[in-house]
């Protein structure tokens, strides 16, 4: 044991778990933190310590006082923290893929907006307001439909999607009340089919790996928050001429922030048939995205090289390439889709068949569920299915989340 490469894991929740693991199989000694003294990483974890992972002086403290081992790596598997997670490599003196300067600007959305725009990147028009007045001046020059969101947070949180300008207060102080910065951004709405990317950069080179096609079937039922229900891979909507506008667009991403070795994982939109990047981040997406959806469709493990990337371990092409193209669709279910909502009193769940790769529930006997969903950490639980075809996947995930049976009173 005392040979074993140790690998530091900043968060050990559920969506966690499968990194975890994968680090374990590669033969990696884990240590494991997580502000929560529940996460049920722990159990998978060979050392677990209940440390903050959003609080650099809590990891800086960790390592001056808790940490025994020499660590040789470190790394987050679907956290918004790729600043915290380069100051924490810093303080290790490890290698980490992401230059602290640069994790910084793709945690700000302003900052990254603005960024893309100089270096001719296309993205929707958009513009930091202080006030309801900035908010119509914007509305006046780019027409509605509009998003206003904060600058700094993920999940959805904080976003309204607006039709018109009723409620324009209400929006920008709901905007306001998720930004740790107090910061509002307003963004014209593209309408076209969206898409999650994941990607390495690997010696410079940009390699799209996760394609995955977002199902926003249901914004009217969430309206005005923007809740996306799952998505499906391989994706339908991107052409080659897509993938290459991508490809070009990470290119410049990668040489102007001094990413040789890393991820980048993209939010984009088909408008009018040109691809726009809404957002990016130099970090792995949550979701079961990477860990689950992309191996499964691709053949690609794709958290094995992230993991190898943070260790300094030579990736090879081979590992790259794709080996299968398999219908894989991941669906929700919320709190809109039962009979009653209030206090959980039971959870029944069906047995699940070949067809469903993962399923997981966050909710627990015991909560209490509300009754509007308003962002992705308040959906309730999720399953990842495959068919024979696209339609068959959705199919097989809807129909076993429909018979989860979750009683309140």
């Amino acid at each position: 044991m005392q040979n074993k490469m140790c690998l530091l894991i900043l968060g050990g929740g559920i969506d966690q778990i499968p990194g975890i693991l994968k680090a374990k199989e590669m033969g990696l000694y884990t240590i494991v933190l997580d502000g929560n003294v529940n996460a049920k990483g722990q159990h998978y974890a060979d050392e677990f310590y209940t440390v903050s992972i959003k609080h650099i002086h809590q990891i800086k403290h960790f390592i001056n006082n808790q940490l025994s081992k020499k660590v040789d790596g470190v790394i987050a598997f679907g956290v918004d923290i790729p600043a915290i997670i380069a100051q924490t490599a810093q303080l290790l003196n490890v290698n980490y893929t992401i230059p602290f300067q640069s994790a910084v600007l793709s945690e700000d959305k302003f900052l990254s907006k603005e960024f893309m725009q100089q270096h001719s990147i296309a993205i929707p028009p958009y513009r930091v307001v202080e006030n309801i007045a900035q908010i119509q001046d914007f509305i006046k020059e780019y027409s509605l439909p509009v998003i206003i969101k904060p600058i700094d947070n993920s999940a959805s949180r904080g976003i309204s999607f607006v039709k018109d300008t009723k409620q324009l207060q209400h929006y920008f102080d709901y905007a306001l009340e998720f930004s740790n910065a107090k910061k509002v951004q307003v963004e014209k709405y593209l309408s076209g089919a969206q898409v999650s990317t994941e990607s390495f950069v690997i010696d410079g080179k940009v390699y799209n790996i996760g394609l995955l096609d977002r199902n926003y079937d249901d914004v009217e039922r969430f309206f005005p928050n923007i809740i996306e229900n799952g998505g499906d891979m391989p994706s339908i909507v991107m052409k080659e001429k897509h993938k290459q506008q991508l490809t070009n667009y990470l290119n410049i991403i990668a040489k102007k922030l001094g990413i040789k070795n890393g991820v980048i994982k993209g939010d984009i939109v088909i408008y009018q048939d040109t691809l726009y990047i809404i957002e990016f981040a130099l970090r792995l997406s949550g979701g079961n995205f990477s860990t689950i959806c992309i191996p499964e469709s691709t053949g690609v493990d794709f958290i094995k090289i992230a993991i190898k990337l943070h260790m300094s371990y030579p990736v090879h092409l081979e590992e790259l390439q794709m080996k299968k193209d398999k219908s894989i669709s991941m669906r929700y279910k919320f709190s809109e889709d039962l009979k009653k909502i209030g206090l959980v009193v039971n959870i029944i769940y069906p047995p699940k068949n070949n067809n469903i790769l993962f399923s997981n529930f966050h909710i627990n006997i015991g909560d209490i569920i509300k009754q509007k969903t308003t962002n992705h950490a308040e959906r309730l639980g999720f399953a990842i299915a495959t068919g024979e075809t696209r339609d068959e996947a959705i199919q097989n995930a809807q129909t076993y989340l429909d018979n989860v049976e979750i009683i309140c009173e």
